[in-house]
């Protein structure tokens, strides 16, 4: 358990985000219940006007502002890990006489609590407001409040991992992004590709994909659609957000977290993610190719600007080192 120091230095080092968080997460729910019921009283006012019927409804699919939720996580992972690092502060924190476990535990558990209890406290004041109010119906109120504590701490648990591996704030954002879009990356632009080279032939390989499979690739929680889908759903961003700790929790501890300027802490995953940037640069810009030309020639012309330029772009983002600030 990290020591109260630590709570107390990440409390005053970001108090002011911190606080703007709890509240938002804390009175955006009953916020949403109260603006629902206030346009309700003002179309009872205006019924005979207006000649419609009114109905007290709150539906959770209709772009409420909880749907942004995963943003503030992404907000206060970078500021715990990604800025602090471009700044000096980041060195006096390794100096304090804790050990690394400690210190990440310490950022991870202010920014849960932070990110999880809020959304509970708006959760149950949401349920009281329910009770008072008495709305006809409440769509997806239980699912999709619970659901977006689980998925505003996976946005959280990704960008810490990301930022745990990375040695600046673009580092941490860029492949805390290239995570949100793996499934694009690894199945649909080969599968664009194949079709291109196979035609119909690629039939063959077609093959059914089971649908819980989509929840396993956070950019499914960006938009809040997947409340029409099983609440069990669930679970697997609860477990993936676990995974994503630990991942971030043994990269904190075992790589050099002090401020070198690199793209990735560790060096042995330059090369590898170099290649695979390069090979998705010719994966992606092979298809643009034959988009644009409709013909083959495009489509290897494609790839052999997409392999220039997914080089130059790994080069530069991987090897380059940044300026200290």
């Amino acid at each position: 358990m990290p020591d109260s120091g630590l709570f107390y230095k990440e409390w005053k080092q970001n108090k002011a985000l911190l606080l703007m968080i709890f509240l938002v997460f804390m009175l955006s729910n009953p916020f949403t219940i109260l603006e629902t019921y206030i346009s309700y009283q003002g179309c009872v006012a205006h019924q005979n006007d207006w000649g419609g019927s009114c109905v007290f409804t709150i539906n959770y699919l209709n772009g409420t502002f909880m749907s942004l939720f995963w943003i503030w996580g992404v907000v206060l992972a970078v500021s715990q890990l990604g800025i602090e690092r471009s700044k000096s502060l980041f060195d006096f924190t390794l100096s304090l006489p804790y050990t690394r476990g400690q210190i990440f535990n310490a950022k991870f558990l202010t920014g849960g609590m932070v990110i999880v209890m809020p959304q509970l406290v708006g959760y149950l004041l949401s349920v009281l407001l329910l009770v008072l109010l008495k709305p006809e119906q409440a769509v997806y109120f239980h699912h999709y409040s619970l659901g977006m504590v689980i998925v505003s701490m996976l946005a959280y648990s990704l960008v810490m991992a990301g930022g745990a591996l990375t040695g600046h704030v673009f580092a941490q954002l860029l492949v805390s992004f290239t995570a949100t879009i793996l499934p694009f990356l690894f199945i649909t632009l080969p599968a664009m590709n194949i079709d291109i080279l196979f035609g119909r032939n690629a039939a063959f390989l077609a093959f059914p994909i089971p649908e819980w499979i989509k929840y396993i690739f956070p950019i499914t929680y960006v938009v809040p659609n997947w409340v029409d889908d099983s609440p069990y759903y669930l679970v697997i961003p609860a477990v993936m957000s676990i995974i994503l700790y630990i991942i971030g929790y043994i990269s904190f501890v075992k790589l050099s977290n002090e401020r070198n300027g690199y793209f990735f802490l560790w060096k042995a995953l330059d090369r590898p993610v170099q290649v695979i940037v390069i090979i998705i640069g010719i994966l992606g810009f092979g298809c643009f190719g034959y988009a644009v030309s409709e013909s083959f020639a495009g489509y290897l012309f494609g790839m052999a600007a997409g392999a220039v330029i997914g080089f130059f772009i790994s080069y530069f983002a991987i090897y380059k080192k940044t300026k200290h600030v």
